[in-house]
């Protein structure tokens, strides 16, 4: 399978916030269509140096991917060496500073030799839109309230009145003893066609833009630019940062095995799955939690760690 894209647009805009605390990857509101992974950043609201964390974490993706040949499979295994590049990277700004608190949010998507990998800690979003038939994916935030509807505590339709809705469940943050580092929730897919568009997004975003208005801004005809200018318009006074890319397919080449894998899914009477409060539709998709592998701790450390611990 071979995906190429047309010009992505992006922007990244503060709100009524009076400091910018989210970060894209790359960081341009125009990139060239030979880039082939992307990143959305959210500072966590509440901590110190936001800017700093999501900064961190897209100079981290950044060092570790560039060079990548897109032209071959790109892995879990691949994602999963990117993400504790990025922790490294976020755990040196928190030494730098001297600051353990600051914390962000992570959406990332790949394009890659077997379709798409994306990926996400806490409730920056990634959508997968298909003009005629609408959401194909949509992440699940990382979120008290999602936690809420899952356990069935509360129902889908008063989610977003809940009082958690803002709180989220997952981050990443700088590493300490008693912290692990929190996992990524991977999806993969192979289910990718021309025209498909891909939507990475803040949460200050969804403040302005809900899931039907985004589809009728991207599915009909027109503009990428427009499109994306349009969705920053409606933005403009939102409370939060708001930070989006939008990313349009504009080819697919698939082998005779792939065109063939794909006729058979199409048929699967499981094509239509529950997801959250809108239905799906997955092809070939795995959705995992992946974790990154945890900072290496000298003899020295293991030994002051013990005696911490004996002392508490």
């Amino acid at each position: 399978m071979v995906i190429s894209l047309f010009q992505p647009y992006s922007f990244c805009q503060m709100g009524q916030r009076s400091n910018q605390e989210d970060c894209r990857l790359p960081d341009a509101d125009t990139t060239s269509d030979s880039q082939f992974f992307f990143a959305v950043c959210d500072g966590v609201g509440g901590c110190d140096d936001g800017e700093i964390a999501s900064r961190s974490v897209c100079e981290g993706f950044k060092a570790a991917l560039d060079g990548t040949d897109w032209s071959e499979p790109f892995t879990v295994d691949d994602f999963q060496r990117a993400l504790t590049e990025a922790y490294e990277r976020l755990d040196d700004a928190a030494n730098e500073i001297g600051n353990k608190d600051m914390a962000t949010t992570l959406a990332f998507v790949c394009f890659h030799r077997s379709g798409c990998l994306a990926a996400h800690i806490g409730d920056s979003r990634i959508y997968q839109v298909r003009p005629g038939t609408g959401i194909v994916y949509r992440s699940s935030d990382h979120s008290q309230v999602n936690n809420l509807v899952h356990a069935g505590v509360i129902s889908p339709d008063k989610s977003d009145a809940s009082a958690q809705r803002t709180v989220i469940s997952r981050y990443m943050e700088p590493s300490s003893e008693d912290t692990p580092r929190c996992m990524a929730t991977v999806f993969q897919t192979s289910d990718i066609q021309a025209d498909d568009y891909f939507f990475l997004c803040s949460d200050g975003v969804l403040e302005c833009v809900d899931d039907e208005t985004l589809c009728s801004i991207v599915c009909p005809q027109g503009s990428d630019q427009e499109k994306c200018s349009q969705i920053a318009r409606l933005c403009e006074q939102s409370k939060d940062n708001n930070t989006a890319y939008l990313i349009h397919i504009a080819n697919v080449d698939a082998t005779e095995d792939e065109m063939e894998r794909q006729a058979l899914e199409t048929a699967d009477d499981r094509l239509y799955t529950e997801h959250e409060t809108i239905v799906t539709r997955r092809h070939r998709t795995d959705i995992i939690d992946v974790q990154a592998d945890e900072p290496e701790t000298s003899l020295t450390d293991d030994i002051l760690n013990f005696i911490k611990k004996i002392f508490h």
